[in-house]
């Protein structure tokens, strides 16, 4: 029997580490490993008391954490991580080789970050998973569209990272103003005090009607994602792309940039792709993302956004594809295979 160490510096499902780690420890179980989940208090405590804690280090231990929370164990550790930009910031690299023999992330865009930028031991790409169970397929019935308003969700956590400002400037470029579409409706979900620029706009004067912004943490977020017809998530630069992945596997259209950890080979399968964006240098006050990213094109934006509204059953029948696509070929059971064999290869 396969028997791991699992530490994380949480197991919350509104982290995306957290989902990380969660789903993880759960499939890895499903499959016969014998798994044992740490928080990173048990790993900062001095040597001597790590060991009351319960930890074996004869076994394994993967750390799923930012490689800047990394702490020396004493014995074989490996960082399951990620980051979004096109290199590391600064110190993760020497930080990684000193303290882990083996990195995992989950897409070729990470694999290159961490090699240009140093990191001597052997990274692997072990790409992430979505939960069929977590979100159900949701058929929508458009028979009767006009008895309510066509409805985009887009998410604003992490500042722009995850594209609203374009999504938002899409939104008026694909429909104009109130009187000319009424019948369409854009909610920007974020989390409380996570964006001081939601703040300003939704205090500014005569907001636009077809406008909510939605600032909760959500105990479900397929409650979320199953009131919405499509999620418009041009992110500027992902690990992984857990959100808009889930989105999909409950058949909503997804609008997603062909960039960083969205570029899988596969975003063709399970989103409506945006290949018209610009490069830019990751902007100097971001925390812990360094490089580049990019914009996604707000006509592109806005095109895609029109089609959806515009033909809602084609765009309803290609979600429901991606689900299938999802399910068949992105789980997190096929996330631990993946991981035990890369764990068996190198025991």
């Amino acid at each position: 029997m396969l028997r791991i160490n699992w530490v994380a510096f949480n197991y919350h499902k509104c982290d995306g580490y957290g989902r990380y780690s969660m789903h993880l420890v759960r499939a890895l179980n499903r499959r016969g490993v014998d798994v044992r989940p740490y928080l990173t208090d048990n790993v900062r405590l001095p040597g001597w008391m790590q060991r009351m804690t319960g930890l074996d280090y004869s076994r394994l231990t993967i750390t799923c954490t930012p490689p800047y929370m990394l702490c020396e164990l004493p014995g074989r550790q490996w960082n399951l991580t990620m980051t979004e930009g096109s290199v590391l910031p600064d110190g993760w690299a020497a930080h990684t080789n000193k303290c882990a023999e083996h990195v995992i992330v989950p897409c070729e865009h990470n694999r290159e970050a961490f090699v240009s930028s140093g990191v001597t031991v052997p990274v692997n790409v072990v790409p992430g998973g979505t939960d069929p169970h977590e979100f159900p397929a949701v058929r929508r019935d458009y028979g009767d569209r006009w008895g309510r308003p066509y409805t985009f969700l887009s998410l604003a956590d992490r500042g722009a990272r995850k594209g609203w400002v374009e999504v938002y400037a899409a939104f008026f470029a694909a429909f104009g103003p109130p009187r000319q579409t009424p019948d369409v409706r854009l909610v920007i979900k974020t989390r409380p005090h996570s964006n001081s620029l939601i703040d300003r706009i939704r205090t500014a004067d005569r907001p636009d009607p077809r406008i909510e912004f939605w600032c909760a943490d959500i105990e479900s977020m397929a409650d979320v994602y199953a009131m919405a017809d499509c999620f418009a998530i041009p992110s500027r630069s992902e690990g992984w792309g857990m959100p808009h992945r889930e989105a999909a596997m409950m058949g909503l259209p997804v609008i997603a940039t062909r960039y960083s950890g969205l570029d899988d080979g596969h975003l063709d399968d399970w989103a409506i792709a945006v290949d018209e964006f610009t490069v830019e240098d990751v902007p100097p006050n971001t925390m812990h993302v360094k490089g580049e990213w990019c914009k996604a094109s707000v006509p592109a934006v806005a095109a895609a956004m029109r089609w959806c509204y515009d033909n809602p059953d084609a765009a309803a029948a290609r979600g429901q594809r991606a689900a299938q696509w999802l399910r068949d070929n992105q789980t997190w059971d096929q996330a631990a295979d993946a991981l035990i064999a890369l764990i068996e290869e190198h025991r």
